[in-house]
């Protein structure tokens, strides 16, 4: 990855990281032959279990599986 890309990918997430987004980025060498898609699917499954531990308010609703599989198609 050239290192203008990654810069971009740095200014974005920083600039995502400001609307209070919580950002991670692998790149392609990082993944080593993993696909993103699948990668990125499992750390959403993850990321939830470790909102619920950290987070300060109260669960909202928020979409199940089967809505989400669904709200991406």
């Amino acid at each position: 990855m050239a290192d203008t890309d990654m810069s971009k990918i740095v200014e974005l997430s920083r600039q995502l990281e400001a609307m209070g987004c919580a950002v991670v980025v692998f790149t392609e060498e990082e993944l080593r032959g993993a696909r993103p898609d699948l990668v990125q699917d499992r750390l959403i499954e993850l990321g939830w279990d470790v909102i619920d531990v950290l987070a300060t308010e109260p669960d909202q609703d928020r979409l199940t599986e089967e809505d989400w599989n669904w709200a991406i198609k």
